[in-house]
């Protein structure tokens, strides 16, 4: 026999599964080929084989290669930072003064509460903010205090993720799909967000929103979080701690929305825009006080606490137009019956009071 056409017949041997009475016909009608053509199919697996050995070779040395490189240097920090204005239009944000007092806001919500700058960065804002107050100049701590309260939040709603709604949508498919297959497993694709980078954040929310109550801006900060609607059902799925936190800084602002000063705060704006904005407050964060009151190891409010707060959320209700207070109640209804953990707040009296007037409305 000639030699290729041995080559050829050990190839095409070597290549195949075990032969049956059908292929080994069709390897006789191979053998049986023309001289010239047999040894093009060889020369062909062969070409083929090489081409491969070589790509693969190729690949290995790079990563070979790869791992021996040294890592990239790090990125050097910009040797001229850039200063952040307190609040785009506002006459004390566009003043040195301004910039100054809101860069060391900037600088102390970057940095960790580990860090042993921490605490200087952190003192040094108090004693601006209130030399300012001294001063007589509330309008530059007002202005800074919005913009690093914005900032907090928009780094903490950041935190929470669902940035990019392609991702969001392909992770709930995922959760769906192992719910559906093992939903014993499903639970821990289900935990939420936290960490000691999103409790410090929402600490420094509730120390920025007292400064800002001190200096006469709070409805700034009821209004900025009342419309984080999207950080507020994140908050339902949190961490046990860190919800705690967005707890009591939800509580102390919805003790300010219901102050006269949130009304007057308003400006020219009517009553509606002002309701509005109340119930921005109540859709976004009234689920979590229904499902996140009791804490880690202990009830975050006391007793009275609880008290105030039910008598400020009735309150803020009786002042809702009549399908917004359906609205808010309906959802204190449905939040409050799924969570079994907690009894607290109970509204039922004002929604009974609610139920009773609507039926008089039938009469």
């Amino acid at each position: 026999m000639d030699p290729l056409a041995s080559l050829a017949s050990g190839l095409f041997s070597a290549f195949s599964p075990l032969l049956s009475s059908s292929a080994q016909h069709q390897q006789q009608q191979f053998l049986l080929l023309p001289l010239p053509v047999a040894a093009a199919r060889a020369l062909t697996v062969l070409r083929r084989l090489l081409l491969f050995a070589t790509q693969a070779f190729i690949s290995l040395f790079f990563m070979f290669l790869s791992a021996l490189a040294p890592a990239p240097p790090p990125q050097p920090p910009a040797l001229a930072p850039t200063l952040p204005r307190a609040e785009p239009g506002s006459p004390a944000g566009d003043t040195c003064v301004g910039r100054a007092l809101a860069h060391v806001l900037s600088v102390a919500s970057r940095l960790p509460v580990a860090s042993r700058k921490y605490e200087l960065v952190r003192g040094l804002a108090e004693r601006l903010l209130d030399d300012n107050v001294r001063a007589r100049a509330g309008a530059v701590n007002r202005a800074a205090l919005a913009g690093a309260f914005a900032r907090t939040l928009r780094q903490l709603e950041s935190a929470a993720g669902g940035e990019w709604p392609g991702m969001e949508l392909a992770v709930r498919a995922v959760r769906t799909g192992v719910r559906w297959w093992r939903p014993a497993a499903a639970s821990s694709l289900d935990e939420g967000f936290g960490g000691p980078a999103a409790e410090k954040l929402a600490a420094e929310l509730l120390w920025l929103g007292q400064k800002m109550a001190e200096c006469g801006a709070a409805r700034e900060a009821v209004v900025q979080f009342g419309d984080a609607a999207r950080l507020g059902s994140r908050a339902l799925v949190a961490e046990p701690a860190l919800q705690v936190s967005l707890l009591r800084l939800a509580v102390f602002l919805f003790q300010h929305a219901n102050s006269r000063e949130f009304e007057q705060g308003a400006g020219g704006k009517d009553t509606g825009a002002v309701a509005e904005q109340r119930m921005a407050m109540l859709r976004s964060w009234l689920p979590l006080l229904c499902r996140g009151s009791n804490g880690t190891d202990a009830p975050v409010l006391t007793g009275r606490e609880r008290e105030e707060m039910v008598a400020v959320l009735e309150d803020l209700i009786d002042k809702l137009s009549w399908e917004q207070r359906e609205e808010v109640l309906s959802l204190w209804l449905h939040h409050f019956a799924a969570c079994p953990d907690t009894d607290w707040p109970n509204l039922e009296s004002s929604y009974t009071r609610w139920y009773v007037e609507s039926r008089r409305l039938l009469a």
